[in-house]
């Protein structure tokens, strides 16, 4: 078959984080402070190390780790050498990332940037190949700015560009 062991990536991630969860299985094997020690024990990082997952997990383990302890860490050793960080934490933390990893192969949400692109298109309307408009011109064709404007609660271009001038009438009349 020519899909046969081709693997997706969201269950490669879980291998590894199983492996993970193996060598920090219990709280003797668990350490803070070094990425491994001489006893064999690993801090969370030094067992994502040992098992070649540390591009595949470092993102999602941060995550959980932010989620579980409600602070905002920026590296998986802070979480994981901070005084109040117990092994029940980090074990925690690996849950919350199977959950999490789980989670996004079945709802599979898309990339805030695909979301993004995706709102920016639904106020630009479709355009063709070459970039133009597809949307008719004219009176009473679709404004953009006059959506933005209303979604917004701006003033539309052409109110202020009058409002400009009666200013402008104003100050020609004071002088």
């Amino acid at each position: 078959m020519p899909f046969d062991g081709i693997e997706s990536y969201g269950s490669v991630q879980l291998a590894k984080l199983e492996a993970v969860e193996r060598l920090l299985a219990t709280e003797q094997q668990w350490c803070k402070g070094r990425l491994r020690d001489a006893q064999g024990r690993h801090c969370l990082v030094g067992a994502i190390e040992a098992v070649e997952g540390r591009q595949m997990l470092q993102r999602v383990v941060l995550h959980a780790a932010r989620e579980v302890s409600g602070k905002r860490y920026w590296r998986i050793e802070f979480f994981n050498d901070d005084p109040h960080t117990t092994h029940t934490d980090v074990l925690e933390v690996l849950r919350r990332a199977r959950h999490n990893i789980i989670a996004g192969m079945i709802y599979d949400p898309q990339p805030w940037h695909r979301r993004l692109v995706r709102r920016l298109h639904s106020f630009i309307g479709p355009v063709s190949a070459t970039g133009a408009p597809l949307r008719p011109e004219g009176p009473g064709a679709w404004d953009p700015t006059r959506e933005l404007a209303a979604a917004h609660a701006l003033p539309q271009p052409s109110a202020v560009r009058a409002e400009r001038n009666e200013r402008a009438g104003v100050l020609e009349l004071q002088d």
